[in-house]
């Protein structure tokens, strides 16, 4: 009888359990398409007006999935498969990221944004994350705390009339999630969103500065509280800056002013 050595036979289990099924697209392609439907999501978010009806957004999205020779019903089957199955979805998200990362590396070395910037900058060019905190955060009901804060002062890539768009996707989630976003003044004013509903899924929140003011600081929170026993994760974290655009006035229409003492 032929006999299988003990360490073969454990690499044979474990190849065997992280296999995901043949119905559902693999982690290294899954994270391939992940990274790209991110990039398509990015380019909706900052030309918003070149991608103003869901005709050209389906378009868009067609194309990512005809790239990687999927259709829209095996991605939300996997994406399904993955939602159930979390660590096989974090295995998937870290490959995205090293993917998304090396993309931000290729696009630096071609000039695209400034080198070697410091973290708690923001950094120059059109349309940038300017999100230096945690990208995904596990939540349960035990957790120190139930926000994520950030903090980002002025500097040199500041421009008048910026729009700040903070985002965040839940997995797995429950409840509802709030995101708040503000903006002080030198003139001594502050000015605020904020959005509350469901989380799971993607959420942002768009905040545009005036352009007849000078920003010192935008500044904000997300905030989800986790229901007994509930573990769940918010994922994809951003802060993404674009430059002013014509519609800025209208944009701006629900945004709040108070004056401080």
């Amino acid at each position: 009888m032929c006999r299988i050595p003990v360490i073969l036979l454990f690499i044979v289990m474990f190849m065997s359990c992280s296999k995901t099924p043949d119905y559902v697209i693999s982690e290294d392609k899954m994270a391939r398409l992940m990274a790209d439907i991110y990039i398509g999501d990015a380019v909706v978010e900052t030309e918003h007006r070149t991608f103003g009806n869901d005709s050209l957004r389906k378009v868009l999205q067609q194309s990512i999935y005809a790239k990687h020779g999927v259709t829209r019903e095996l991605v939300d089957t996997s994406l399904y498969w993955y939602g159930h199955n979390i660590q096989a979805y974090m295995e998937m998200c870290d490959k995205t990221e090293e993917i998304l990362q090396k993309r931000i590396e290729e696009a630096e070395r071609a000039g695209g944004k400034s080198d070697g910037a410091p973290r708690h900058m923001s950094l120059d060019g059109d349309s940038v994350d300017i999100w230096s905190g945690i990208k995904m955060r596990r939540n349960t009901a035990n957790i120190p705390s139930d926000f994520i804060s950030f903090n980002v002062s002025s500097d040199k890539n500041w421009d008048r009339g910026d729009r700040y768009t903070l985002s965040v996707k839940g997995v797995n989630t429950h409840n509802l999630v709030t995101l708040n976003m503000a903006v002080d003044y030198n003139d001594g004013t502050t000015e605020y969103r904020w959005y509350n509903g469901p989380a799971d899924g993607m959420n942002r929140l768009l905040l545009v500065l005036d352009s007849a003011k000078v920003a010192s600081t935008v500044y904000g929170a997300i905030h989800y509280a986790a229901s007994p026993k509930e573990i769940s994760y918010l994922d994809s974290i951003s802060l993404v800056r674009t430059r002013g655009r014509n519609d800025n006035v209208m944009a701006r229409e629900g945004q709040n002013v108070v004056k401080n003492r």
